[in-house]
């Protein structure tokens, strides 16, 4: 994600996690989120926060996490009205907690008065993992108790209140989810299987046979980059894991796209296991330098039908990696995987003649799409948008990831 705010009076830039406002935070599972920033530019800034954003509704609070901020001054403050709830701690370090009341102000219907939630970072910094869930239960014990969830992204926000306030966002990390914290680098080695089973019940963002976009993971742990189409800035011992489906029981032949520069010619490789168990491994990956992709390939063990948490381990590190495609190579499809029922009904509910949300993986709104009664979804996207990859169709209450290839 990258934004400029130019001569603005306020500016807010942020991708994230739409919802309904039909449940509160603790009925959505725990939400985290990734980022990185860097900025430039800033001038005439009064007021700045960068974090997480979003909005609650019943009661309607709009809350911020600042972990960083463009300006000299750091928010919070007796001043201008605002009221310090407390202090706690989260993600090992000190958070001030404020509210200040807005009154007749633009809010997410018009105008009205609503309360504003805030958790200020002591010290500043520019990535890390924020665990949003942690912070809103400490805003509860100190009697900051959000509604509905609206919303929660990554924000960049600056303004002055006079129209002249600029600065430019650069987010080449910005990311928010549901699912297990990153487990700590120290045990990585030693745990491999610590997400596996809370995983399990994610819907799949790849399939065997198909693709797999590495910047699509659902767990990860290391500092990389996620470039929007690959994952950059790579360090041996990183890896990321996704929910995949796999169609037939067997084995599956797997088409690595991936870039390495390096002017002594070192290779490196990458190891791919479900469960703990290793399932195959990449070696020998060198190109012409970090733009270079070109494919590798290799051969799964026989794997069993069914969803499945898949590691991909960068045991060599320095490498950049855009996708994978698994094909069929020794499989059985007589006993294809048949998905529970609650997963087949979701996508049933979708096949109703009724339009859909489309969002991208960011939780950017990209249109409406209609469906007719009895047609595919997907085609239906397909048509719309226009561009391979992984989208989230959200209908009533139902949310359903889809490929398009």
């Amino acid at each position: 994600m990258e934004c400029t705010a130019k001569n603005s009076d306020d500016y807010l830039c942020r991708s994230g996690l739409s919802f309904n406002s039909d449940k509160y935070y603790t009925e959505l599972g725990h939400m985290y989120a990734d980022f990185k920033v860097s900025m430039s530019g800033q001038q005439n800034i009064g007021y700045s926060f960068i974090g997480i954003y979003g909005w609650s509704e019943d009661p309607m609070i709009e809350y911020y996490i600042v972990d960083n901020w463009a300006s000299q001054y750091k928010p919070g403050g007796t001043g201008w009205g605002w009221t310090k709830k407390g202090e706690y701690t989260v993600d090992g370090a000190k958070y001030e907690a404020w509210t200040h009341t807005q009154v007749d102000q633009w809010a997410l219907h018009g105008k009205a008065t609503f309360e504003q939630f805030y958790g200020v970072r002591e010290s500043a910094r520019a990535c890390g993992t924020i665990d949003i869930t942690k912070h809103f239960e400490e805003w509860a014990k100190l009697g900051m108790n959000l509604g509905k969830m609206y919303e929660a992204k990554v924000l960049g926000e600056v303004g002055n209140g006079s129209g002249t306030a600029s600065c430019n966002f650069d987010f080449p990390v910005s990311r928010v989810y549901i699912g297990n914290a990153p487990t700590p680098s120290s045990s990585a080695s030693t745990n491999p299987t610590s997400s596996s089973a809370a995983q399990q019940n994610l819907t799949a963002v790849g399939s065997l046979p198909g693709t797999l976009e590495f910047e699509d993971f659902q767990n990860k742990d290391g500092g990389f980059t996620n470039g929007g189409t690959y994952l950059g800035d790579i360090e041996p011992g990183d890896w990321a894991e996704y929910t995949v489906t796999v169609t037939y029981p067997g084995t599956y032949t797997f088409d690595l796209t991936a870039a390495r520069g390096d002017d002594e010619g070192r290779k490196t490789s990458m190891s791919l296991s479900i469960g703990g168990t290793s399932i195959a491994t990449i070696s020998d990956i060198l190109t012409d330098g970090w733009d270079d992709y070109k494919s590798f390939t290799g051969t799964t063990a026989k794997l069993e039908a069914g969803t499945h948490t898949l590691r991909v381990e960068f045991t060599g590190g320095y490498v950049n990696v855009d996708k994978i495609v698994f094909t069929e190579g020794e499989v059985d499809k007589s006993s294809p995987y048949t998905p529970p029922a609650s997963i087949r009904d979701i996508r049933m509910s979708l096949n109703s003649g009724k339009s859909v949300q489309v969002f991208d993986l960011q939780g950017k709104f990209l249109g409406l799409v209609s469906v007719a009664k009895g047609g595919n979804v997907v085609q239906a996207v397909k048509t719309r948008v226009q561009k391979s990859g992984v989208y989230l169709v959200k209908q009533g209450g139902s949310v359903q990831r889809i490929a398009i290839k």
